[in-house]
């Protein structure tokens, strides 16, 4: 039988998000080691070759963080945000692009950050049962995590907000962000990450944890963490992605950090590396076969 070990990308590549695309997987991640949003290819999720560089914003070249990327109507769209350099504050963009690693080309700022004190930042596209496109984001400061319907195009968005999530509890120490909705069984689930991404090993509370709803504009109410610090293991699991695969197999792909000198950039010779756990289901309720460290079955692609 296949197996894979943690981390499956043992370098810096944080904030992942996983496109199937065309028999093949695509992840891409914040910049990092001269890259700017990187990109990388596999067949299987586990071996993954790096192919550089996606795309770099031509209004800013600073803070280019969470990049996802969605198949519509026959083009990939990248959702990403970036800091203004007129404002300092961070807008969230979007580009095009007809091939997975790029080129992609800018289109449009969906968001500005204006409104609050920091930004916005960690946009997903989520498309509703009657195929209406929104974008889900996080506030920064204060920190929400937000919606806004999307036109068809999915080169602008409405002015209506809604709030979804705020943090309330001790260990999001006052985060709520990266986003991923997921449709089943007629419940929205939310996943989201919460606490300090980078900390002392002692306060490592970078989580996974979700919410659920019956309609997709809420009221959510918040379910357990799904993901968190193993301590000696791996810490501040977390900024997950979900990919269900043909097999039926659900997994989620997340940045950690291992157990070398303290979890922070800096003192952690590696970085936020990237892994991936099996998402599995019980009673309606999501659960995640990790964060592993030894070797776990592979996933079964088809």
């Amino acid at each position: 039988m296949a197996t894979y070990t943690n981390p499956v990308y043992a370098r810096d590549f944080p904030d992942p998000h996983v496109l199937a695309y065309r028999g093949k997987f695509y992840a891409y991640a914040t910049h990092s080691s001269g890259h700017d949003f990187q990109v990388m290819e596999t067949a299987d999720l586990v071996h993954w070759t790096h192919k550089g560089s996606a795309f770099r914003p031509p209004w800013s070249g600073e803070h280019l963080w969470a990049p996802e990327v969605i198949q519509y109507r026959s083009v990939l769209y990248m959702t990403y945000s970036a800091r203004n350099p007129q404002t300092g504050k961070h807008d969230i963009g979007i580009a095009t692009s007809t091939n997975p690693l790029g080129p992609f080309s800018h289109r449009a700022i969906l968001v500005r950050g204006d409104d609050n004190r920091v930004g916005v930042i960690d946009a997903t596209i989520f498309f509703d049962r009657d195929r209406t496109p929104y974008l889900i984001y996080s506030e920064e400061d204060p920190r929400a995590i937000v919606m806004r319907r999307m036109s068809t195009d999915l080169l602008s968005v409405s002015e209506e907000r809604t709030v979804l999530l705020r943090p309330d509890r001790e260990w999001e120490k006052g985060v709520v962000e990266a986003p991923t909705m997921l449709y089943r069984n007629r419940t929205y689930y939310l996943f989201y990450s919460g606490g300090w991404f980078q900390s002392l090993k002692r306060d490592a509370s970078y989580a996974v944890a979700y919410a659920t709803a019956s309609s997709l504009k809420g009221p959510y109410t918040k379910g357990e963490r799904i993901l968190q610090t193993v301590p000696g293991k791996v810490y501040g699991p977390g900024h997950q992605c979900i990919v269900s695969l043909p097999s039926g197999e659900m997994w989620m792909l997340y940045h950690g950090w291992d157990d070398q000198n303290e979890p922070m950039y800096g003192s952690n010779p590696l970085g936020r590396t990237l892994r991936l756990d099996r998402l599995l289901w019980k009673d309606g309720k999501p659960y995640v076969d990790g964060p592993s460290t030894e070797p776990k079955p592979a996933p079964r692609i088809r």
